[in-house]
């Protein structure tokens, strides 16, 4: 096989679908979207609805150990004064002259009750001010307490460090929602970047030989070395798209341990990213050898994409077995699942992020799925050869069998 020729093929098919508008809003509009929903979260939770200073009238005598004025602070919202008034008309005052938002009243039998009375302009308290209000209030009993500490009785569980029965290594709880989620972020932008690559693929396939293109190719081309150009490039563009992705949210990470004290001590699970790393390329030649030979079979567009869908719920279909595999990693359906090519990427991701796999399970999938890449290349040259200058028909069942069969011969 000629390096110059599908080389040639595999640059045209790269600077052809990496100028794609489609490819260009989707490789740097995904990011920026996700960037600017998060942005829109954070900003809501810290400047939407917050109090700027509140009251308190105590009737009851329970605040009397406090400061007359208390800061009540929160991770993300700026800090808040909390200031006690002698009186409701005092009280009442100040916020006539919007000094504060709101105040509430102690009653003098709040010990037996629990309620308090909230005064605002509005009517009702804001949400952040019924959260200030519940911090004020444990202080207040907390310092009616003086055996107690201050801080370990208003936050009793500050971290818990997991663990297996059998096993010393302890994850703490944000370690294990990051071990949970990691893989299928990882995989969400898996599975997009190789099906989105490997649909040009089969799009292209079809184009080109509704348009007879392909007749011009096969003057020069033999199939194989047609199907190897445009896996590569293709191949390379699915590549470009998922480094950038996977960048953006290792730069995303790296600020946010930066910035958010409860992310400090997270760290991202190298093994499951080497994994899905590894497992990329082959699951991509794997898919793209399918969808090339399904390409290669149809005479349109929108028939491919029906078949198409048949390699998505293979590929997806972990996700309906997930409480099952979460709660039985070495289990015999997670054990399939993980061997098996079209659901292996995803799955031994998420095993590898919940137990130590055995080096001979992880070495068998991923030569497994290489052995599937080789095998459906395989099978979409030789239905190329077949199908590539069937202008406006499909192969049928009994056309591509006899393609299957066929030996070596033809230049493959």
């Amino acid at each position: 096989m000629s390096k110059a020729k599908w080389w040639t093929i595999a640059a045209h098919e790269y600077a052809v679908h990496a100028k794609r508008k489609g490819f260009l809003i989707a490789t740097f509009g995904t990011p920026l979207l996700l960037v600017a929903i998060f942005a829109a979260i954070f900003a809501f939770i810290a400047f939407g609805d917050q109090s700027n200073s509140l009251g308190v009238v105590d009737q009851a005598g329970i605040t009397q150990k406090l400061p007359a004025t208390v800061t009540i602070t929160d991770t993300l919202r700026k800090d808040v004064a909390v200031i006690r008034f002698d009186s409701e008309d005092l009280a009442k005052t100040a916020l006539s002259k919007q000094e504060i938002d709101g105040y509430v009243v102690i009653p003098s039998d709040y010990l037996q009750t629990g309620a308090l009375r909230g005064v605002a302009n509005e009517g009702n308290l804001s949400s952040d001010a019924r959260g200030r209000f519940t911090d004020y209030m444990q202080k207040a009993l907390i310092a009616n307490q003086p055996s107690l500490n201050d801080q370990r009785a208003l936050e009793p569980i500050d971290q818990v460090y997991n663990r297996k029965p059998n096993s010393d290594v302890e994850t703490s709880e944000g370690q294990g929602v990051l071990l949970f989620f990691a893989p299928y972020m990882f995989g969400i932008f898996f599975f997009i970047a190789v099906f989105s690559s490997s649909a040009y693929l089969m799009t292209a396939l079809v184009e080109e030989k509704e348009s007879r293109v392909m007749e011009i190719l096969a003057t020069s081309l033999r199939p194989f070395e047609l199907m190897v150009g445009k896996i590569v490039g293709l191949g390379l563009v699915g590549l470009t798209q998922i480094s950038i992705w996977v960048g953006t949210a290792l730069l995303a990470f790296t600020i946010a341990r930066a910035n958010i004290e409860g992310m400090a001590n997270l760290t991202l699970p190298t093994n499951v990213l080497l994994i899905g790393v590894v497992m990329f390329v082959p699951a991509y030649l794997m898919v793209a050898g399918a969808l090339g030979a399904i390409g290669a079979s149809v005479s349109a567009v929108q028939e491919g994409q029906q078949f198409s869908g048949i390699i998505s719920i293979l590929m997806i279909s972990p996700v309906w077995f997930i409480n099952m595999i979460i709660e039985n990693p070495n289990g015999p359906l997670a054990l399939f699942l993980s061997l098996f090519p079209f659901t292996a990427p995803i799955v031994m991701m998420q095993r590898v992020a919940l137990v130590s796999v055995p080096a001979w399970q992880i070495g068998l999938s991923v030569l497994l799925l290489i052995g599937m890449a080789l095998l459906m290349i395989w099978l979409a040259a030789r239905i190329v050869r077949v199908g590539m200058l069937r202008y406006g028909k499909r192969l049928t069942w009994t056309e591509i069998r006899r393609a299957l069969s066929l030996g070596g011969q033809h230049g493959e």
